[in-house]
């Protein structure tokens, strides 16, 4: 059989905007921990640690809120790996699904199994508990901590790589199998369907915090939506323009809101149904303009770092999250560095020095590896 040629994509702003997402977890972790073991950090608190000055209630409510960055990964992941499949059905006449599962695996298993492979030892060099180990190897981890509602270190934040990695079991067979025309269509009904299990949920497992929040089916709307935009954008190329002043508006409603409002209260259906789904919404906004507004250049030497910052961001969310806590026993307590200020510049250099180590070392060479499975290369 003749080989194809094959083709090339590369959005460079996507990559610019998971590194941002993904530090705003790093950020959020630090913070929560930072509370946890020491108390109000100071510049919030009326000088006793325990009471929030007024403007300290709504920075707290911000940084509560970071783990939204989750979100933003789950909706670029969906536009990106969508537009791949779609792009590969379109050229190629069909999916090929087996290289999609084995480009999926060397992307994110060699690093999370190699974090899993280490952990017996972190956890006691850290002199912390062991976790259960089995959920997290068969990639169960969020159904476990639904079951347990416990978030067990280092494992807490794998939740969200289970969901993407039970979403995209699924996903290259309904791209394969459903014709383009009807992709709109179907993703609108998913999503429904995903909306329909969030209020089963509120009917029949009232106050379920965990189920709505970590359960494959609540989940993933958010990357369905980026799903969607992926099949409408090549099914019609559009061009999408918003004036500077749309896109400050835009942004400055989103602090107000991330800053008044709690995305973790699902107390009535209304909000744990559709509230994600509104602020995604508006960010996606912002990443529409970014995307297909031909006037945004993405070649100046300042975008560079966060570019490649973007390529290592998994890491970055990966690492982050569990050197929290090697910060705050073996440096902070160990030595007796009660500042909040060298307890964060400490974890955002550990978050950028490690995660760029381990993509050089251990991800690269998978990378290039996943390459030989791409009928539609790419560089992320």
């Amino acid at each position: 059989m003749e080989e194809k040629q094959k083709s090339s994509v590369y959005i460079p702003q996507f990559d610019i905007i998971r590194f941002f997402a993904a530090f705003m977890i790093v950020i959020y972790h630090a913070y929560i921990a930072w509370k946890g073991w020491f108390g109000l950090p100071g510049i919030l608190s009326a000088g006793d640690y325990k009471t929030f000055t007024y403007t300290g209630q709504h920075i707290d409510q911000f940084m509560r809120n970071l783990p939204f960055g989750v979100d933003i990964f789950f909706f670029i992941s969906g536009y990106l790996l969508t537009y791949l499949l779609v792009v590969e059905k379109e050229k190629y006449g069909k999916v090929n699904i087996p290289n999609f599962y084995i480009r999926r695996g060397l992307r994110i298993w060699p690093l999370y199994f190699f974090l899993v492979a280490v952990a017996p030892f972190l956890v006691s060099w850290l002199g912390e508990k062991q976790p259960v180990y089995w959920p997290t190897i068969a990639l169960i981890n969020n159904f476990h901590t639904i079951w347990t509602q416990e978030w067990a270190y280092p494992f807490a934040h794998f939740w969200s790589i289970c969901i993407e990695e039970h979403f995209y079991i699924f996903w290259p067979i309904i791209i394969a199998f459903i014709p383009v025309k009807k992709l709109p269509l179907a993703i609108t009904l998913l999503i429904g369907f995903s909306w329909l299990y969030k209020i089963y949920t509120y009917i029949w497992l009232p106050a379920n915090w965990y189920q709505l929040y970590l359960h494959t089916f609540s989940r993933m709307d958010v990357i369905l939506l980026g799903g969607l935009l992926a099949v409408f954008s090549l099914r019609k190329p559009f061009k999408f323009k918003l004036h500077w002043s749309a896109i400050l508006t835009i942004s400055v409603i989103l602090v107000f809101l991330l800053a008044f409002d709690d995305l973790s209260n699902f107390e009535n259906m209304l909000n744990g149904v559709t509230r994600r789904f509104v602020y995604i919404s508006l960010v996606g906004l912002i990443m529409l303009d970014l995307l297909f507004n031909p006037e945004r250049k993405f070649t100046s030497v300042l975008f560079k770092p966060f570019m490649y910052l973007g390529k290592v961001s998994y890491g970055i969310y990966m690492y982050g999250n569990i050197l929290v806590l090697v910060v705050i026993k073996k440096v902070v307590l160990l030595y007796n560095i009660n500042n909040i200020y060298i307890y964060f510049a400490a974890i955002i250099l550990l978050s950028l020095v490690i995660p760029v180590m381990s993509y050089e070392l251990l991800e690269k060479p998978f990378l290039k590896l996943k390459q030989r499975f791409s009928l539609i290369k790419t560089r992320f």
